[in-house]
């Protein structure tokens, strides 16, 4: 695959799950703003269990994408390939066992950058959502 074709398809990918994962943050910012107040520590466990699902439902769907693609493009074969190197790659632990060849090697690597921009999100919506139950508590 040429490399101009990786880096495009690549970087529509990229947009992509970034677009999703930007939607779904903004959805559950919308929820929690029409949310009455907690009242109880059931309803904020229960909210928080909702957040995390929510996260780990898109991080999941991005980790589908990109199998969907590295085996539509022909870069792996089967569903279990594909589906263990994009998780592999997308979280970045990269172990090696199962690698692309040189002319996958640029769009496979644009899955561990769409990874770790979706789990910076992800860790800055959390932080910025639970440093504000925190300071709410203080008051």
């Amino acid at each position: 695959m040429p490399v101009l074709f990786q880096i495009t398809a690549g970087s529509v990918l990229l947009l992509l799950c970034g677009f999703i994962h930007i939607l779904v943050i903004y959805k559950l910012i919308e929820m929690l703003r029409k949310s009455p107040p907690m009242r109880s520590v059931g309803q904020g466990v229960r909210t928080g269990a909702l957040l995390c699902i929510a996260l780990l439902f898109s991080h999941t769907i991005h980790i589908y994408l990109w199998a969907f693609a590295v085996w539509a493009l022909g870069a792996l074969g089967g569903y279990e390939a594909p589906i263990y190197f994009s998780l592999i790659t997308y979280t970045t632990v990269g172990y090696g066992d199962v690698t692309l060849a040189p002319d996958f090697r640029i769009f496979g690597a644009m899955s561990s950058v769409t990874g770790i921009l979706a789990f910076g999100m992800t860790t800055a919506f959390l932080v910025g959502l639970f440093s504000q139950v925190l300071d709410d508590g203080k008051g």
